[in-house]
């Protein structure tokens, strides 16, 4: 077992372990959110046929060559989903609704507001028909065999729209992954309860399993398990089957942290434990069979920040997405920041664009990792490398945008830069 790793070991090593879950078949009505398990075809134009884009004539634009008042003979009546066919002979016009099939021999629509004059069947325009105007041409969007969605791509309500488009449904996706949450300690409390003195109510448990969720995996619950070896193996044996097993709490150097000795006693393999990092340092993670786990800290901040760095990409990586990672983007720190040498540092932060359009960044205030409210003000964690023991301001530093937020404005935190 390896201890005290770098972060960036640690990282990689737990997306290493990140094997892909089945693929399934699910009704496209309930596809929203998912990833998308294999590569989607075309296997039609889109859209099948051209249509009008405007109420108004289909009319041939060569009728009005050296005549542009010409009226013309009405011939037809095309709707929205008329299956007949339709030619528009010369010296004549069809008149045409939003979306239905453009018939043949014509070239262009004149809008119904372009209309000079109608009388019985015959019509003139104030308007010399452009060819190709007003009409939406089959394929205009999509081509029959085109490579419309790679494997891996996010199912947004953009994403649905287009699948039902293309007929795909039901729809092939990766299952999300099966997400066990257990919180170890004698001293918590589910957050319906009123504590006592000594107690402190269950923040990890509902905080990671909404996280899981938000990440794609499924979670029907957090469990709780005291803080003895008896307790935590019964939890172990009496849970659901998973894809991944979750800890928070119970695995640091305590006398009632007995995650990482239950979890080898049963034949897991511990691949590390201890990361140079802050918070939380005492990270472990290893294979309960094939069964990835996490003891992540019990302290709220570092529960949360940890899922983030490692959780969230992990799930991300079982489902196979194209973009598994966040994005680390670049910015201006707001203020000097002190930290221990040797220590990767994520900092909970405020990212916002300046009046210049720079993106700027700055701390949430006290960095404790049981001040929870620094992850609720939060809108990114800044990225503070080892190799350096201050910060300064003005120095560009690396963020990453947590999923649940957005670029604020500047912060009224109090503090001068």
């Amino acid at each position: 077992m390896r201890t005290f790793i770098p972060f960036e070991e640690a990282l990689e090593t737990v997306l290493s372990f990140a094997r892909p879950t089945p693929i399934e078949k699910m009704p496209l009505s309930m596809a929203l959110g998912h990833t998308l398990a294999e590569g989607v075809v075309a296997r039609e134009d889109i859209p099948p046929f051209a249509s009008s884009a405007m109420d108004g004539f289909a009319v041939r634009s060569e009728d009005f060559v050296g005549d542009p008042t010409r009226s013309l003979r009405i011939t037809a009546h095309i709707p929205a989903g008329a299956a007949e066919p339709f030619f528009v002979e010369p010296g004549c016009t069809a008149v045409i609704m939003t979306g239905a099939p453009f018939p043949d021999g014509a070239d262009a629509v004149i809008p119904v507001e372009r209309v000079q004059n109608r009388e019985g069947d015959r019509v003139s325009f104030n308007l010399v028909p452009v060819p190709g105007r007003h009409v939406r041409p089959a394929a205009e969007d999509v081509e029959r065999g085109q490579q419309v969605f790679d494997a891996g791509e996010l199912i947004t309500p953009a994403t649905l729209g287009m699948l039902a488009t293309l007929g795909v449904d039901p729809v092939p996706v990766r299952r999300p992954p099966r997400v066990r949450i257990i919180s170890t300690g004698d001293e918590i409390v589910e957050p319906s309860r009123q504590p006592v003195r000594g107690q402190i109510r269950n923040a990890n448990g509902p905080a990671l399993c909404a996280q899981v969720r938000s990440a794609g995996g499924q979670c029907p619950g957090h469990e709780h398990a005291f803080d003895s070896e008896a307790a935590i193996r019964e939890c172990l044996f009496s849970g659901a089957e998973a894809d991944l097993l979750v800890f928070s709490g119970g695995v640091s150097m305590g006398d009632h942290d007995h995650v990482r000795q239950v979890l080898e006693s049963m034949g897991g393999v511990l691949h590390f434990w201890q990361v140079r990092q802050r918070p939380g340092k005492p990270l472990a993670f290893g294979l309960l069979g094939d069964q990835p786990f996490l003891g992540l800290p019990g302290n709220p901040v570092s529960s949360a920040m940890c899922f983030e760095i490692y959780v969230r990409p992990l799930i991300a990586h079982m489902l196979r997405r194209l973009t598994p990672d966040a994005g680390l983007l670049s910015a201006r720190l707001d203020r000097t920041m002190d930290k221990v040498p040797d220590l990767h540092y994520f900092t909970r932060g405020t990212a916002w664009i300046d009046g210049d359009g720079m993106l700027r960044a700055g701390d949430t205030g006290p960095q404790g990792s049981n001040l929870y409210g620094s992850v609720v003000r939060a809108n990114c964690i800044i990225h503070l490398p080892s190799d350096v023991e201050r910060v300064l301001a003005g120095s560009t530093v690396l963020i990453q945008m947590l999923p649940w937020a957005t670029l604020s404005g500047a912060p009224d935190t109090g503090v001068n830069p």
